[in-house]
C-alpha cells in the first residue's frame, strides 16, 4: 500500500513540475511539448484564436468555428505584450469504432497580456488554455453536440439515439426524432462561397465538409462546429460564409425553438448549395 501511495505521489509531482517551472515562454514551450496532444478549452477551431488578459482572467474573443480536436504545439514566443503559441489543430473523428485525427489546420493562439507581467500570466496559461487530457475535453463537450462528436465518418456507425436536440425555454432537451410535431429547420438564405470553387480546383480536392449548426429560434447561426473537415483553407472559407446563412427555425408543437442540425457542403470543383440534414 505504501509503494502504491509513493508512486501516486511521484506521478503527481511529475505532472505538477512543468507548471511550477513555467516562468517564461521557453519553459511553457517545453511543458506543452511534454503534453503533446492538448484539448482546447472552449473548443475553438479557428486558424487564429485570440485571448485578452483582463482583471486577472483569460477572456477569449469571438470564435467563428468550434470543433473537437487535438492541438499539437510547435513554438511559443513573446512579441511585445502578446504570447504567441503556434501549432497544428487536428479534428478528431470516429472511424471503425476508434477515435482518429482527420485533417490539420495550422493554428495560432494569441494571448494579449495587456499590462500584466509575463511572470504572472505565463505560469497560468497551460491550465487556462487546455484541458488536462483529451478525455476530459470530450467529457466537457456541450450536451447539444456531445453525442455527435467525434463525428462518425464510418457510415456503419449508428447514432446513439433517434433524437433531436432542441433549446426550449432556455434549456436544451432531447425530443424523439419520430415525433410528428417536430419540423426541422430549413434554409431561407444560403450565402454562396465562390472561393470554394477556385480553391478546390487549385488543390484538386473533392469531398464534403460537414458542419453542425446551432440554430437559434430566430433562424440565425449561434454556433458552428466542424464535424468532418476536408482541408484547412476550404474549411475556414466555408465556415465564414456558413455563419451568414439564415434558416426558418425548427418548430416543436408549432412553436419556434433553437436546435442543432448537421449540414454537409459538397466540394467537387463546382459550388453547390448545402444539403440539409437535421439531427
Amino acid at each position: 500500500m505504501k509503494t502504491i501511495s509513493t508512486c501516486i505521489l511521484a506521478a503527481l509531482m511529475l505532472l505538477a513540475r512543468p507548471l511550477l517551472g513555467q516562468t517564461d515562454v521557453a519553459a511553457l514551450e517545453t511543458a506543452l511539448h511534454q503534453a503533446k496532444l492538448l484539448g482546447l478549452r472552449g473548443f475553438p477551431a479557428d486558424a487564429v484564436v485570440t485571448y485578452t488578459w483582463f482583471d486577472g482572467k483569460l477572456v477569449p474573443d469571438t470564435v467563428i468555428l468550434h470543433g473537437l480536436g487535438a492541438f499539437i504545439p510547435d513554438t511559443v514566443r513573446q512579441k511585445g505584450s502578446k504570447i504567441l503559441i503556434e501549432g497544428q489543430f487536428e479534428t478528431l473523428v470516429r472511424a471503425q469504432g476508434k477515435i482518429a485525427p482527420m485533417g490539420q489546420l495550422p493554428m495560432r493562439l494569441e494571448v494579449d497580456m495587456q499590462k500584466a507581467s509575463p511572470a504572472t500570466v505565463i505560469p497560468q496559461l497551460q491550465a487556462l488554455l487546455f484541458f488536462p487530457s483529451l478525455g476530459e475535453a470530450m467529457k466537457s463537450l456541450p450536451e447539444y453536440v456531445a453525442d455527435m462528436l467525434p463525428f462518425p465518418v464510418d457510415t456503419k456507425l449508428q447514432p446513439p439515439c433517434n433524437c433531436v436536440h432542441m433549446l426550449k425555454d432556455g434549456k436544451w432537451i432531447q425530443v424523439d426524432g419520430s415525433n410528428p410535431n417536430i419540423v426541422p429547420p430549413a434554409f431561407t438564405k444560403i450565402v454562396p462561397n465562390p472561393a470554394l470553387d477556385q480553391m478546390a480546383i487549385d488543390a484538386k480536392l473533392s469531398g464534403t465538409i460537414t458542419f453542425i449548426y446551432q440554430i437559434s429560434e430566430t433562424g440565425r447561426v449561434d454556433e458552428l462546429w466542424l464535424a468532418k473537415p476536408l482541408s484547412s483553407a476550404l474549411d475556414e472559407s466555408a465556415a465564414k460564409t456558413s455563419r451568414e446563412n439564415l434558416f426558418k427555425p425548427a418548430t416543436l408543437d408549432g412553436k419556434a425553438v433553437g436546435t442543432v442540425s448537421i449540414q454537409t457542403i459538397p466540394v467537387n470543383y463546382s459550388a453547390a448549395p448545402p444539403v440539409a440534414g437535421s439531427h
